[in-house]
């Protein structure tokens, strides 16, 4: 919770707004304490006794204090909101960040859309959870400032209309705490619908050759239907509720009025204060009510915190240890990784020395990739030894690894952006370099036709995201450059042109690059087989 409230309340302008939520409402107390004793005046002493000298004065005067009541409800309200959206911006942009940075195998069995849903509902959640932790408070002032009221106008009613408000509590106590649970359930299903349909889409191609599309909507409208019935049960309940408010808010005011008779005759005399009562006493209980609601909506977002304290609690990657500012050599020594599922794989030893252009040639599964991916600290759980600089991978900080490291995957997913901004990455780059990279990887054309056009993965090719990635990785001027598998969807022209072009441009820079093509070998100093 400490976590939660630091990130909401990072910005000054967060803790600015709750102050003057306060300040409004205790200000809006004040004013219905003057609007409503100059209402009793104007009913008592103007309108009840048709006395109509000066009553247009006071009338307006009244009516004015309670339009500015209006009034600073209206900016509370807006305030509250921008509150709520300012903190669901904070935490959404934390927790992405520390997922980011979480260990690979975080992600391993998870499903990127199921792990969107959770981080946005319950951020949401959180963020709702502490306006409703403000509205409590805020409530709370206006409700003691509507039972001076009451109290003021008769003591009896005063002391009936709080001994009536535990009914209400008790009348819906049970319902608050099953919609919980419902929230709960919902944000499961919920996580569980956008993944089957993520999958949907993404498998589209298959979707249309194998003619499955029953079995892909059936799996959608499966979830959906639990959902179903989960938000029918909350809606009824939520109605429930709200029934229950509207019912003693209606009923209350006349046994309230009438036990103060019975207990207070005088009050028979006196129709301005019944009438005032009879105002009062539902947006005492109204007040009430609204500060349950918000009660129940807190415990409603218990299951959206224990999801963000899940998150607080994801295994980060270490970035301590050795920094390393420079690349002189890269040594792997006995490397050897287990698989889930028992399958081995084992490296050859190599060393590889500054400016060196090496190429790692095998079969696919034999272990090329994986190297990379300990070098990058993508997978941490390994036997061997391997040393950059003559220091152990283990002790240098993966943080400066990937400063001077540059890796092109095999496969590089399009972002939903045009193609330049895909290259930079958010790296402010000057024309030229960018025109320069554009030429170094052969996406002039791509250029050309797609350059301003929104991108994703289903209008490049597997040739043109392999450059994509590899313009990507050259945009960081980092000392080493990793290739995996980038010429493998490519014909050997376009990988001939790539790989002559680099090696022209970075003469001093270690390049190492897998592949399976024999042909690529005359190119490099040397190769490492890992047949």
């Amino acid at each position: 919770m400490k976590i939660l409230l630091g990130i909401m309340l990072k910005e000054i302008k967060a803790k600015f707004t709750l102050i003057c939520c306060l300040i409004i409402a205790v200000g809006t107390g004040f004013l219905l304490l003057y609007a409503n004793s100059s209402l009793e005046h104007l009913l008592n002493d103007y309108l009840l006794v048709q006395n109509f000298d000066g009553f247009i004065p006071l009338l307006s005067i009244t009516i004015g204090m309670f339009v500015l009541v209006f009034g600073l409800n209206v900016l509370g309200a807006y305030l509250r909101a921008d509150f709520q959206y300012n903190a669901l911006t904070h935490l959404i942009e934390y927790y992405v960040a520390r997922l980011l940075r979480a260990k690979n195998s975080y992600f391993t069995n998870r499903s990127s859309a199921d792990l969107f849903i959770r981080l946005f509902e319950s951020s949401d959640g959180v963020a709702f959870f502490a306006v409703s932790i403000l509205r409590i408070v805020l409530s709370f002032v206006i409700f003691i400032f509507y039972g001076i009221i009451i109290f003021r106008l008769n003591i009896f009613a005063g002391v009936f209309v709080v001994l009536i408000t535990p009914l209400y509590f008790l009348a819906t106590r049970k319902a608050g705490s099953t919609i919980s649970e419902l929230l709960h359930d919902r944000l499961e299903r919920t996580g569980e619908l956008s993944t089957v349909t993520q999958e949907a889409f993404e498998n589209v191609g298959n979707v249309k050759a194998k003619t499955a599309y029953a079995f892909f909507t059936s799996r959608s409208v499966a979830v959906l239907s639990i959902i179903k019935k989960i938000m029918v049960k909350t809606e009824s309940l939520m109605a429930y509720i709200l029934d229950i408010t509207l019912l003693v808010r209606i009923i209350a005011p006349l046994m309230i009025i009438f036990t103060a008779m019975w207990f207070s005759p005088d009050i028979l005399g006196s129709p301005g204060i019944i009438m005032m009562l009879y105002i009062n006493i539902p947006l005492f209980l109204s007040t009430f009510s609204d500060i349950y609601k918000q009660y129940i909506d807190y415990k409603t977002m218990k299951p959206f915190l224990s999801q963000l304290q899940e998150f607080d609690n994801v295994e980060l990657e270490n970035e301590t240890g050795v920094e390393v500012t420079s690349f002189e050599s890269l040594k792997a020594d006995n490397i050897k990784v287990t698989f889930e599922g028992g399958r081995v794989v084992s490296v050859p030893d190599f060393e590889i020395i500054k400016g060196e252009k090496v190429m790692f040639f095998g079969e696919s599964g034999i272990g090329k990739s994986t190297i990379f991916n300990i070098i990058m600290g993508l997978i941490y759980d390994y036997e061997g030894n391997i040393y950059i600089n003559g220091t152990d991978l283990r002790e240098v900080s993966i943080a400066s690894v990937r400063k001077i490291f540059g890796i092109t995957f095999q496969h590089t997913n399009a972002l939903t952006l045009n193609l330049h901004d895909n290259i930079k990455l958010g790296v402010k780059l000057s024309d030229e370099k960018l025109k320069r990279l554009i030429q170094l990887t052969a996406l002039e054309s791509q250029s050309f036709s797609k350059g301003d056009s929104l991108l994703n993965n289903k209008v490049l090719s597997g040739g043109e995201k392999s450059r994509l990635g590899l313009s990507q990785t050259l945009v960081k001027d980092t000392d080493i450059i990793l290739l995996d598998e980038v010429f493998s969807n490519m014909d050997e022209a376009l990988e001939t042109q790539i790989i002559t072009n680099l090696f022209r441009e970075y003469p001093d820079r270690a390049i190492i690059c897998i592949s399976h093509r024999s042909s690529s070998k005359p190119f490099f100093d040397r190769v490492v087989d890992f047949n």
